[in-house]
């Protein structure tokens, strides 16, 4: 039986450990939202993919549809001009904690993919995140100065209850 695998590109939010060599990744897709997926064998020292499958990372990934949880069959790091790691972490944090489920948002993927590419303060890459999942309306957020944006913004954050 042959299976239908998905190359799609994302950013890997988090891993966890799984048996004795394999992880489960959560990973932020372009074509299917969040997706939990697991690479076999990927902690030995002989796994091939280990190197392209770092947290907060892009690339290209490979996936095959499993029964219960996607499989990792491929992946390729793909290069990104270096925002500093620690708001690269914080900002994939925040997407992992408020996005739940398999579904495709094109905004909130853009989004990130922007992020990457230029400079922005925290709180403006907040307001656009928080935008693109319906907390916010960025329209309103443009006519405030920095310090009520930032107080609109953790509004928004509490009001998440997470």
């Amino acid at each position: 039986m042959s299976y239908a695998v998905y190359s799609t590109r994302g950013f890997i939010l988090g891993s966890t450990p799984r048996g004795e060599a394999s992880k489960i990744f959560l990973i932020y897709t372009e074509d299917f939202g969040l997706v939990r997926a697991r690479a076999q064998s990927v902690r030995l020292l002989a796994s091939k993919l280990r190197y392209n499958l770092e947290d907060y990372s892009f690339g290209t990934f490979s996936l095959v549809r499993g029964r219960e949880i996607w499989r990792l069959t491929g992946a390729e790091k793909l290069d990104l001009p270096e925002l500093f790691s620690l708001v690269r972490a914080r900002v994939l944090n925040l997407v992992k904690r408020l996005v739940q489920g398999e579904e495709k948002n094109e905004k909130l993927f853009k989004i990130l993919l922007e992020v990457t590419k230029k400079e922005m303060s925290e709180p403006l890459i907040l307001a656009y995140i928080l935008d693109a999942l319906g907390y916010l309306d960025i329209q309103t957020l443009s006519k405030m100065s920095e310090k009520q944006m930032i107080q609109a913004v953790n509004k928004a954050l509490k009001e998440t209850q997470l």
